[in-house]
């Protein structure tokens, strides 16, 4: 068995993590770790001592913790064993990912739920070789960089499922309009994958939405369509309500609290609703009522003349007054109506 006395990296310029195919390592050997790299060795599940780039001699004093772990006696060119592991330090970009299957996303502003697909690409570099090592090493059987890309990838893409809706609801997103706020999802993302990636020793350093795509044919998006159909009417409809007042102004106003003082008299229910109506039609009367004397006065100023009107001919005390009778039974509906047209008649 040839022992190993000189250890140097010998793997691809895009290997994320590279193992020295042997084992058996001699004490006092020479380990070579170049720019932007990191070597550990690893044994019996541990990550164990790291190195950064340079030419370091096995001894004592810079293998501690391996040392300890084997016993090994000082001097001589006593051979062991354990793993050597070089690990990237550079960035890994443009590394891309999507959902195999729909994300069901629930509208923030309709409650209606949504089948979404979303794919994009995603950077990363490794800030903790041990943990790194621990987490990803230590947990498979044989590793390499694709087995690597797969697993940060399955990661990435089970954080997506769950943060979308949260992010999509804190930031109360239109999900029909979802594409145009994907700048903003991929801001509250990043935090939140960092928090995650961070126990297996990663930052990520990019991560991209190009698309969040719900298909047209898709149940959840027609009724969300149709919601949204629905609530633009009734919005153009109380925006042509609004028009219309601001044109008419003061006239539109007294001919609402007219028609709103005769719907109130002339309601034929009992009970408390009648009482009700009635009520409301004496509000409005008054205001009404108001309104009119305030008129007939301006015309008596002008023709030299001024005259109150006295409290008995309010119309609108004696609409529900009128109004009280029927409920009463003291009146037929024949009287009530004759005398209601020629209340209004005078006004």
């Amino acid at each position: 068995m040839a022992l190993i006395d000189r250890i140097k990296f010998d793997g691809g310029a895009d290997d994320i993590v590279w193992k020295y195919p042997k084992d058996d390592i001699t004490w006092g050997g020479q380990l070579i770790v170049n720019e932007s790299q990191e070597a550990i060795f690893f044994k019996g599940g541990q990550a164990l001592d790291l190195f950064g780039a340079g030419t370091h001699t096995l001894k004592s004093n810079n293998i501690p913790l391996l040392e300890k772990l084997v016993n090994l006696p000082f001097g001589g060119d006593t051979p062991f064993t354990a793993e050597v592991w070089y690990v990237a330090k550079k960035q890994f970009l443009n590394m891309k990912w999507g959902t195999k299957t729909p994300i069901q996303v629930e509208d923030p502003k309709f409650g209606i739920l949504t089948n979404m697909r979303a794919f994009g690409v995603f950077g990363f570099r490794v800030i903790d070789t041990s943990f790194f090592v621990t987490e990803i090493v230590g947990t498979q059987k044989a590793v390499t960089t694709q087995s690597v890309h797969d697993v940060l990838r399955s990661t990435l893409i089970s954080d997506i499922e769950e943060l979308i809706s949260q992010v999509i609801h804190d930031e109360n997103i239109d999900i029909i309009r979802v594409n145009t706020q994907r700048s903003k999802i991929e801001q509250r993302f990043t935090p939140m994958l960092n928090e995650k990636f961070a126990k297996m020793g990663i930052e990520v350093v990019q991560f991209e939405i190009e698309s969040l795509n719900i298909p047209q044919d898709d149940p959840g998006y027609m009724k969300l369509v149709e919601a949204r159909a629905n609530r633009a009417a009734k919005v153009e409809e109380a925006l042509g309500d609004k028009a219309v007042i601001d044109t008419l102004g003061a006239d539109y106003q007294r001919k609402r609290m007219l028609d709103i003082g005769e719907a109130a008299a002339s309601n034929e229910g009992g009970g408390s609703g009648s009482m009700m109506g009635a009520g409301m039609g004496m509000g409005m009367g008054v205001n009404m009522g108001q309104m009119m004397g305030g008129m007939m006065g301006g015309m008596n100023n002008m023709g030299g003349q001024q005259q109150q009107q006295p409290a008995g001919d309010d119309p609108a005390a004696k609409l529900t007054k009128l109004k009280g009778l029927l409920d009463g039974g003291l009146i037929s509906q024949e009287e009530f109506d004759k005398k209601k047209a020629e209340i209004l008649a005078n006004l």
